[in-house]
């Protein structure tokens, strides 16, 4: 699925690129709940397709922990609550709802392990793989996240107040706009050769709240696909900035992406239009 591109702002785009070298941001602004979570234009075909892998390979897509009953239940009287629809357990929610969401356990000391989720739409990840590991392990096969926020995740997750919400951003680039990249499907992979026109920037939207009872903290991810040659037609000025990004990520970190091999070429092709809209 493609979304349009101008359904974000062009402060949006910049703020996801800014004109400076690549780094790994915490980038936690305020959130919205009730426009995170609610639906946009894109849900009949994004819920159907949650329904299709929710109901095909539920091992992967909807799982949590025995421990997690209350927190799962607590999540769903939230969703119901913020968007005024009552969603009777886990996998209506699961269904009924565009982002994925993850819960983690609230409490530092047990390092915020992984309770459960629906997560039909995940990006290269295995949730049945995390289940009951904490938050740092999971990040550890990020290269260079530890080392560069990995001390500011867990401060700002461990101090999350009940009643805040908080969103940040992702962003990684695909050869398809299928959403979803669990690593069981064939995905396809990105080439020496990848145009403008058949290369898509993976948008993970994400949102952040601990829930009042159980402590838990409610991880929402959104996931949004945009072909980089649309995208650029409506804010031209994001090919400078994403060829720098490019340019200047570390190599590790490239491939975890699965970049290597088309790098070289989308940034030649991004220069050129940085040229032409300097």
């Amino acid at each position: 699925m493609t979304e349009p591109a101008p359904s974000l702002s062009g402060d949006f785009w910049l703020r996801l690129f800014p004109a400076s070298d690549y780094r790994l941001p915490m980038g936690v602004r305020p959130g919205e709940a009730r426009r995170f979570w609610g639906n946009s234009p894109e849900a009949a075909y994004v819920l159907a397709e949650r329904r299709r892998w929710i109901a095909e390979a539920p091992e992967r897509h909807l799982l949590f922990l025995p421990e997690a009953e209350p927190a799962t239940a607590e999540a769903v009287a939230w969703f119901s609550s913020v968007l005024g629809r009552v969603f009777r357990d886990a996998r209506d929610a699961a269904c009924g709802l565009e982002p994925d969401w993850v819960l983690l356990g609230g409490d530092a000391a047990s390092g915020l392990p992984v309770l459960g989720g629906a997560l039909a739409f995940p990006s290269g990840w295995a949730l049945e793989e995390k289940l009951g590991r904490p938050l740092a392990d999971v990040h550890d096969t990020v290269p260079g996240l530890a080392a560069a926020i990995g001390p500011q995740i867990t401060t700002f997750l461990a101090r999350i107040a009940t009643g805040s919400t908080w969103e940040r951003d992702n962003w990684g680039l695909s050869a398809d706009s299928s959403l979803n990249h669990h690593p069981a499907q064939p995905i396809a992979r990105l080439r020496e050769d990848a145009p403008l026109d058949a290369t898509w920037l993976r948008l993970e939207q994400q949102f952040l709240t601990r829930l009042p009872h159980s402590r838990a903290i409610l991880f929402g991810i959104r996931v949004t696909n945009h072909r980089l040659d649309a995208l650029l037609d409506v804010h031209p000025v994001l090919a400078g900035r994403m060829a720098r990004a490019l340019e200047t990520m570390p190599d590790t970190l490239a491939a975890y992406k699965g970049l290597t091999a088309a790098r070289p070429v989308l940034v030649r092709q991004l220069a050129a239009l940085r040229s032409a809209f300097p």
